[in-house]
């Protein structure tokens, strides 16, 4: 088993490049053009907007049975992950560790959270653990949340990134009990002191979650009420004030992982040894994200002369402002680059949970069973690919357009979104370019 994402570099999409590029540039363009002539006024309702789902449901949602169902399903995936890595096998191979930490666990936010909203929350062991070592958080004062913002978060994402995508023996399940148990005692501790609230922006994997949560068909209104909601009001709904580096962070090492699988990278690090092969790998990474960072930054830039001014003359905070619509870019580049690494390596996960341990058990009577690579066809992967790309720049440029019509001076709202326009477009083109192994 090798745990690569998705099947390496794609050459094979069933349109040639250069009409998949020209198409995806086309449709974010007319998207763009389209919303200029027919939403000339604000439509999201953000907080305020949804239909209440029915009393029984909500009340179900909302019980305390479901609540601790939940919680104790989180525990004990987090203890059975942690002695398999611990325990188990030193192969990945062998071992179900490796799958299910980068494939059950870090692939699966993205459908749990789209389909099910912030869901994490109420499932996270270390948000668990930590209140339950805390006393439930009441039996004595709190020290004062420090004032980070979102950057204990981004420091957390980095460190797992950097071992998924730049340490060479990422798929070890030493490595993983490592982390894991690194990553835990850390969050609980601070989870300890600081309080529940500390999970909300401190833990990067709960961020993670609850960003692309804000995508999906549920959701509370403002009054607190379980709603089913359009995708994009519960997107306009979250603040975007410090949440721009987590997204830049996660785009820009999506990239990076593309780049890795181009022959370009390929030919750099064949002759490199292992440690200066990780020093590359990390300043390949830490470029893709400032790459990403400041292409972003330039769009801000370009676009600040057209905002409207507060009350006391100045102009309103661009990067919070619009930091929300790169959230559906964010994800539409996570499902392309991961879909086939879930379709496939996420089938070991099952298979290997046989004999978790090897200690030659067949528990569920699959030993010998082979990875299905006909499940679903290159065809359809490559179709997945450009579909979620557009789509989520689609969907970035009508919530940004939606917040522009409100932060930018109505004689200049359609000019002053062209920098950000030309952002979206040349991501879109190398999101394609790099999917398809060009």
């Amino acid at each position: 088993m090798i745990l690569a994402h998705g099947l390496g570099g794609r050459s094979d999409l069933p349109v040639p490049l250069w009409l998949a590029l020209y198409g995806g540039a086309i449709a974010v363009l007319v998207s763009f053009f389209a919303l200029t002539v027919f939403w000339k006024t604000p439509k999201l309702g953000g907080d305020r907007s949804g239909r209440a789902l029915p009393g029984p449901l909500r009340r179900v949602i909302d019980s305390a049975g479901l609540r601790a169902l939940l919680r104790a399903c989180g525990v004990l995936a987090f203890a059975a992950l942690l002695v398999t890595a611990w325990a188990g096998t030193g192969s990945s191979a062998t071992n179900p560790a490796s799958t299910w930490f980068y494939v059950w666990f870090w692939v699966g936010l993205v459908p749990l959270s789209l389909l099910f909203g912030p869901v994490w929350r109420l499932i996270n062991p270390l948000r668990t653990l930590a209140g339950l070592l805390g006393g439930r958080w009441s039996r004595r004062p709190r020290s004062a949340l420090p004032d980070r913002g979102y950057w204990p978060a981004v420091v957390g994402l980095a460190a797992f990134l950097w071992l998924e995508l730049v340490y060479d023996r990422s798929d070890a399940p030493r490595a993983i009990a490592v982390f894991v148990t690194g990553y835990a005692v850390l969050q609980i501790a601070a989870g300890v002191r600081y309080g529940p609230r500390w999970f909300d922006r401190g833990d990067g994997f709960e961020v993670y979650a609850g960003l692309i949560a804000r995508l999906a068909p549920f959701g509370r209104r403002a009054d607190g009420v379980l709603v089913l909601r359009n995708p994009l009001n519960g997107l306009a709904a979250g603040s975007g004030a410090g949440v721009t580096p987590v997204v830049l962070l996660l785009l820009g090492s999506t990239a990076f992982d593309g780049l890795t699988r181009l022959p370009v990278w390929t030919d750099l690090t064949r002759e490199t040894g292992r440690v200066p092969g990780m020093l590359l790998g990390t300043a390949g990474l830490a470029a893709s994200v400032a790459a990403i960072a400041l292409t972003y930054v330039g769009g801000i830039w370009l676009t600040r002369p057209y905002l409207r001014r507060r009350a006391g003359g100045e102009p309103v905070e661009p990067y919070g402002a619009f930091a929300h619509s790169l959230i559906p870019i964010m994800v539409g580049y996570t499902v392309a680059h991961y879909f086939s690494f879930a379709v496939f390596q996420g089938q070991a996960g099952y298979l290997l949970a046989t004999d978790p341990l090897g200690l030659g058990y067949d528990w569920l009577g699959v030993a010998g069973s082979r990875i299905d690579y006909t499940v679903v066809s290159v065809t359809a992967i490559a179709f997945v690919q450009i579909i979620a790309i557009v789509g989520g720049h689609v969907a970035g440029v009508t919530s940004a357009h939606d917040r522009a019509i409100s932060v930018l001076r109505k004689d200049h709202v359609t000019v002053g979104q062209f920098p950000m326009l030309a952002v979206m477009v040349g991501y879109t083109a190398a999101g394609i370019a790099l999917v398809s192994g060009a």
